[in-house]
């Protein structure tokens, strides 16, 4: 799965044996197998020793009538007994040929050498001579053709053991004749005889015929047998080596191979302890010490807020900062030998950068979740926004879908890195967003994304060390996140266009939300969590100051319209969807800004209220809810409308022929939404002058207070 192997690599391919697991099977498959291979090397070895002969019987006889006076006309070959063994002996060549080649064969150079022509009327002896070399011309060739035949079929067994020593071959003859005479023994014999003079027979034949007679008179005597797999009748056959029927698999991954996922293993492991197991545990520890006041304790030793951030990361995380050393260090060891030391100095130096980034923003979250939550629940909750969105920005990353997971967290662009390593198929460019054009711009974006929230972080902590209920981000440090934010959008908008066919308005549309969806949530808690309240417990914001808040949303909303903007037309333009005719959709657009206008009036409306805090919350999550519904709707008839009259719709439903009851629905959920956005912002006269009255008492007694001692 990981194709770290070819699945078909070792067995169970074409033309591959088959795949076996189990090693007394494969001790019983490689026994028979090497038992006909050594009959069928041996019968082999024998014909290619009978060919060697018979083709030196046959150049000797060139030789003598090339150079000698023989007068064929006569006797028999003039006569000449030396001839007639190497001319007219029966060379038995089965399986090769069959019985009535090798009879044929003789037969021929019977019939050339009675062959004459009549010169004068007579016989001419010169003629006879000249057909007999001409026919054992063509003899040769055959054998030559023979002879490759055979070499071809050795091939296929190639590697196989040869014996070197040799028996006595008319003692094998008596001894099969003798116990057979009549019958397969008798036949047997006859064949090892026939060996064109040869006096010695290899002991892998004498074995086999006196052992197990019946296989070597099976695949002598029958060239369509089993055991020569079709290469005595195929042609095409006799090239394809033999094979086993199964081998035992073993697997082909090399020793570089197996040392690299053994390094990008240990690598992965001590990553996941450094950036996910350490900042966790830093989180609880934070937690625990602001859930039991002892932070203003630690101050009193003299430690600054910087040093008390090192013990929080250091102190209580021994063991996942040790066992991860280790495990980096034994990773980078084997990995230094596979891919060289300098293809990990990058990986190592993010991983180090995001491990610091990480934990500084796990001090920030500790501490501000400590003062609201159980310490346990603040660990889970940190490893969860570390964990879920890295694990699935690191698979949107790794299936090549989207390089928008690299935003999601530390954790996608390192395990890209830690993947890269391993060498495998494509983890190439993992850890700079794969194949994406915008890979490295959203992998440089996510490394300053990730320090800016380290950054802010730290500095959140080192306010609320000393005042425990100060805000968590100054209005600065909420617009510098909620501009890299936007930034996310943009970026996630044209990636993903990139990615899904966007050669519609309909489908960009879509693409559009899906990349800008995250905003307003996003845009209203850090809108929130910057708000400028009294340094104590249960603080509210006044109206002043949320007031500035929507203020600043406001500019917000033109930020992001701005970009979200200038990536639409851009990925517009690439679409080829620039030329196209289409409207600007106002009336959608501003039911959007409805929905945005109405999720932070409920923001600040909650964070106004000390009480009812939740019941605001139903009633603004149901007027959302609403809303998002209503804008659906506004949508799909603004399409319509569009599609009809060929001009762009106006806001509020205005001249687009709305039905009553959407008017209707419409005025309300504008009346709802404009309602929340007055009572976040409208000034309460009773509760300002209850405060006044209040602050005007908390300095009436610092003032009686003044010059006491304090133990």
């Amino acid at each position: 799965m990981l194709q770290i192997e070819d699945r078909y690599e070792v067995c169970d391919g074409p033309q591959k044996p088959s795949c076996n697991y189990d090693d007394r099977v494969q001790k019983r498959v490689d026994a028979e197998f090497a038992s006909e291979q050594r009959l069928r090397v041996a019968v082999l070895n024998e014909l290619g020793t009978r060919l060697d002969r018979v083709q030196k019987n046959l150049e000797q006889a060139k030789r003598i009538l090339q150079t000698e006076e023989i007068d064929l006309s006569g006797d028999l070959l003039g006569g000449r007994q030396d001839l007639v063994n190497l001319l007219l002996e029966t060379v038995d060549l089965r399986p090769l040929t069959t019985h009535e080649m090798d009879v044929e064969r003789v037969n021929r150079l019977q019939r050339a050498a009675h062959a004459f022509e009549l010169v004068d009327g007579r016989l001419d002896p010169a003629t006879g001579t000249e057909n007999l070399i001409d026919e054992i011309d063509v003899q040769l060739k055959r054998f030559e053709s023979y002879r490759s035949h055979v070499d071809l079929l050795l091939a296929r067994d190639a590697g196989a053991t040869v014996a070197t020593d040799y028996n006595d071959r008319q003692a094998l003859w008596a001894q099969l004749f003798n116990d057979d005479p009549y019958g397969e023994g008798g036949k047997l014999a006859g064949w090892v005889l026939a060996a064109g003079g040869e006096s010695t027979v290899s002991s892998d034949i004498a074995r086999i015929a006196v052992g197990d007679a019946d296989k070597l008179s099976e695949a002598v005597f029958n060239p369509g047998a089993a055991i020569w797999r079709g290469g005595l009748i195929d042609a095409y056959v006799s090239e394809q080596p033999i094979q086993k029927p199964a081998v035992r698999y073993r697997s082909p991954v090399g020793d570089d191979t197996r040392r690299g996922l053994l390094g990008t293993v240990l690598l992965g492991l001590a990553s996941l302890l450094l950036v996910v197991v350490g900042p966790v545990v830093t989180a609880t520890h934070t937690a625990r010490e602001r859930e039991a006041g002892t932070l203003p304790v630690l101050r009193m030793t003299g430690l600054s807020a910087g040093d008390l951030a090192l013990a929080m990361s250091f102190g209580s995380n021994v063991f996942s900062l040790v066992s991860g050393g280790l495990l980096l260090l034994l990773g980078l060891l084997f990995l230094a030998t596979t891919v060289g030391v300098s293809a990990l100095l990058l990986p190592l130096l993010l991983l180090t950068v995001l491990t610091a980034a990480t934990h500084a923003t796990a001090i920030g979250m500790g501490d501000s979740l400590g003062q609201r939550v159980n310490a346990l629940v603040v660990g889970a909750l940190v490893a969860v926004m570390i964990v879920g969105p890295g694990l699935f920005g690191a698979a949107l990353v790794g299936w090549d879908v989207s390089s928008t997971g690299l935003l999601l967290g530390p954790l996608p662009a390192i395990l890209g890195g830690v993947s890269e390593l391993s060498g495998l198929p494509g983890t190439h460019g993992l850890m700079t967003g794969g194949s994406a054009e915008l890979g490295t711009t959203m992998f440089a974006y996510t490394i300053g994304f990730q320090l800016l929230v380290a950054l802010i972080c730290l500095k959140s902590w080192r306010r609320r060390v000393d005042q425990a209920w100060a805000p968590l981000f100054r209005p600065a440090e909420g617009v510098a996140l909620a501009l890299a934010c936007i930034g996310c959008s943009a970026l996630t908008l044209y990636d993903i266009s990139e990615r899904i066919n966007t050669q519609s308005f309909d489908g960009l549309n879509a693409v559009t939300f899906l990349a800008s969806i995250f905003l307003l949530p996003v845009l209203g808690w850090l809108l929130v969590s910057s708000l400028r309240l009294p340094a104590r417990a249960s603080a509210v914001a006044t109206h002043t100051e949320t007031r500035r808040a929507f203020l600043r949303f406001q500019g917000f909303i033109l930020a992001s319209t701005a970009a979200v903007g200038l990536t639409y037309a851009t990925v517009m333009d690439r679409a080829g969807l620039t030329g196209e005719n289409a409207e600007v959709m106002w009336a959608t657009l501003t039911q959007v800004l409805l929905i945005a206008e109405t999720a932070v009036a409920t923001l600040l409306l909650a964070a106004r209220r000390r009480e009812g805090k939740h019941r605001v919350a139903m009633l603004g999550g149901a007027a959302l809810v609403l809303q998002t519904a209503l804008a659906v709707g506004v949508y799909r008839m603004e399409v319509d409308f569009v599609a009809l009259t060929q001009s762009a719709g106006a806001p509020l439903l205005y001249g687009m022929e709305a039905s009553p009851y959407w008017i209707a629905f419409m005025i309300f959920m504008w009346g709802t939404g404009l309602g929340l956005c007055i009572a976040a912002l409208l000034r309460e006269r009773d509760r300002a002058e209850a405060e006044a009255e209040l602050q005007e008492s908390i300095e009436q007694d610092d003032q009686e207070e003044r010059g006491r001692w304090l133990h």
